[in-house]
């Protein structure tokens, strides 16, 4: 998993350059209504004071909540339906496999082939749905806070010559939005916040914000979003 999330965590410096969302051939937004949604996966890791960053549960589940959150203020423009819950059991399975889907998308930005998610697939054969959308994030935070860096002569995350890069020791917040065609077994939609956001994962307001700018690109949602 940890190899898994420092992917996740870097994975604006791999798809940069690239445009922001995905469509399988063949699809078409928005999906037929009573599309189903998956509960928030998302994991956090937090430094504290000098010590490395390690996942965090408290974070992880306060990510959670939030996105949550910002997802249901959107529920009815979405038209979702039945929320898919991944039960504890499973959990740990799933968010493995949905964050090897991301991170495989990430590394060569295409929506070929298809998607390796039994977890899901169980899930969304019990309650006999296709279309799923899922609502995935990363972040890394530190307690205590840092206070913004002065630029000249600090080491770079992932920097190299024609790449962008962050500096190191900044809060990192990803959300990646995820339409799942459990019939192809396959990724249909896939769009992500903008590299290199050097924004607190864990910021409500900030989160919301991000969040509405990653769904009014290619879904309606109302004229107030900008």
């Amino acid at each position: 998993m940890s190899r898994l999330l420092i992917g996740l965590l870097l994975s604006g410096l791999l798809a940069s350059c690239a445009s922001s969302s995905l469509v399988r051939p063949g699809f078409r937004l928005p999906p037929a209504k009573g599309l189903a949604y998956v509960s928030p996966v998302t994991t956090i890791a937090v430094g504290r004071n000098l010590s490395p960053a390690a996942a965090d549960k408290a974070a992880t589940l306060e990510s959670a909540r939030l996105l949550g959150l910002a997802l249901l203020q959107h529920r009815a423009e979405l038209q979702l339906r039945n929320e898919v819950t991944i039960p504890d059991s499973l959990l740990l399975q799933a968010r493995q496999e949905i964050y090897a889907a991301v991170l495989g998308i990430e590394e060569h930005w295409q929506l070929g082939g298809g998607a390796n998610l039994p977890v899901l697939d169980y899930l969304l054969g019990q309650q006999r749905q296709r279309y799923a959308l899922l609502t995935v994030a990363s972040g890394l935070t530190y307690i205590p806070k840092r206070p913004p860096p002065n630029l000249a002569g600090l080491p770079r995350l992932g920097s190299s010559p024609g790449r962008p890069y962050v500096a190191a020791g900044q809060p990192k917040s990803n959300i990646f939005l995820l339409i799942y065609d459990q019939q192809q077994h396959a990724i249909v939609y896939y769009r992500h916040t903008p590299p290199m956001a050097t924004n607190e994962p864990l910021d409500g307001l900030v989160l919301q914000r991000d969040f509405d700018n990653l769904l009014k690109k290619d879904f309606r949602l109302p004229k107030q979003l900008n």
